[in-house]
């Protein structure tokens, strides 16, 4: 609207100075004019203002004050517009032999006497240089004109192309991930199924038998995650992205955890979130967790999911107190190098959510993640028990390894 607005002004000034100009070549001549030439000259004036609108029109409309011989720039100048403004050439060759005529006629009409071959070419020239000369320079303004556009059009159409080549080598680049992710950790979770299965079917006691089956079930569901990222990875967003991690999963997170937990979930049914600040949300308890347990082996945990006093936003917050001295035993660490981008993961996911992220050490020696969520629009949350504390099950698996 500002560049239309800008345009407009820009040919309203155009159009002043033009007229200006002719009538600054009319004025020159006020003491020579005749009763002809003030009755066709000021109507030639005033068209010039709609010769962008009728280009051949105004031509022709500002052909008799040629004839007159008393206004010559703006005929000229309605060639010009004509020539770079139609785009039939035949039009514009009839334009300029017409004012090619009118400007014969203005030679040969100002003088009465006789005239010899000198007069002849001379007036000929002048006619030639008022009619072509306008219609050279408006025909060179429009090729100039088609030009320029033609390099934008060029200049765009590389961009689409380096825009589409650099989503091609991203899509190859992602084919190749998933096929990679597909073939390695497909392999080893496959093998951990499959031993999990053999270890049931072989378990002395009940409680082998369920970890076994705890094992094989976090093997399935990890299964059913790489499938998805794989699917995204090779196709865009799965329709079933994140299926399992909404907030009426939480409890049972926070239970199969292994650890000192409790949980303490708000009402958080009479609220609607968005599934991606349910995902966020989840894989803030997810991570936190997996941490705890990597890091803090043994230390109580307190984990709360709930709106803010405001009811703006849903805070998510992990805290747990330092590990024991004398940790619980537990099965020797792999000698696995952390990689340092789960909190990173995690304050990115946060913020693309539009919430905040928090992650740091407290004054007891323990630490604290909290995340701060907006409260979406989406389909109300069917959560689950929205109780006070709950107190963590000594149920098996790795839930933190799905991060």
């Amino acid at each position: 609207m500002r560049g239309d607005g800008g345009s407009r002004r820009a040919a309203l000034v155009v159009d002043g100075v033009v007229i200006a100009a002719a009538a600054a070549e009319l004025l020159t001549l006020y003491d020579a004019l005749d009763a002809l030439s003030a009755l066709v000259c000021p109507p030639s004036l005033f068209a010039l203002v709609l010769r962008r609108r009728f280009p051949v029109a105004v031509l022709f409309a500002t052909l008799p004050s040629m004839a007159t011989g008393h206004l010559w720039l703006a005929p000229m100048i309605a060639m010009f517009t004509v020539a770079s403004r139609t785009a039939r050439r035949a039009v514009v060759g009839v334009a300029t032999a017409a004012l090619f005529a009118a400007t014969m006629w203005s030679g040969y009409d100002l003088d009465g006497g006789a005239v010899d071959w000198s007069h002849h070419l001379f007036v000929v020239e002048v006619a030639l240089m008022f009619s072509v000369g306008p219609a050279g320079l408006g025909l060179l303004f429009r090729t100039r004109s088609e030009l320029r556009a033609r390099l934008a059009d060029l200049i765009a159409s590389q961009a689409h192309g380096r825009r589409l080549e650099a989503e091609r080598a991203v899509a190859e680049e992602r084919t190749r991930m998933a096929r990679e992710m597909h073939d390695s950790v497909s392999y080893h979770l496959g093998i951990i199924a499959a031993q999990s299965g053999a270890l049931w079917a072989t378990a002395p006691d009940d409680t082998v038998r369920r970890d076994a089956e705890s094992i094989r079930r976090h093997s399935a569901d990890a299964m059913a995650e790489l499938r998805e990222i794989v699917g995204v990875l090779r196709h865009g967003p799965s329709r079933a992205d994140g299926t399992d991690a909404r907030l009426r999963n939480v409890p049972t997170l926070v239970a199969e955890a292994r650890l000192d937990a409790t949980l303490d979930c708000g009402a958080l049914e009479t609220h609607t979130l968005a599934p991606s600040v349910e995902r966020a949300a989840y894989r803030t308890v997810q991570e936190a967790l997996t941490n705890v347990r990597k890091h803090a082996p043994g230390a109580p945990v307190a984990a709360s999911v709930r709106p803010s006093a405001r009811g703006d936003t849903l805070v998510v917050e992990v805290r747990n107190q330092p590990a024991p001295r004398t940790p619980p035993p537990v099965a020797p660490v792999l000698d696995v190098p952390a990689s340092g981008y789960g909190l990173a993961g995690l304050r990115e996911r946060v913020t693309l959510v539009g919430g905040a992220f928090r992650a740091e050490a407290t004054a007891d020696g323990g630490f604290v993640v909290r995340a701060e969520l907006p409260l979406g629009t989406a389909a109300p949350v069917a959560s689950g028990p929205a109780s006070g504390h709950q107190p963590a099950t000594a149920a098996q698996g790795e839930s933190g390894s799905r991060s």
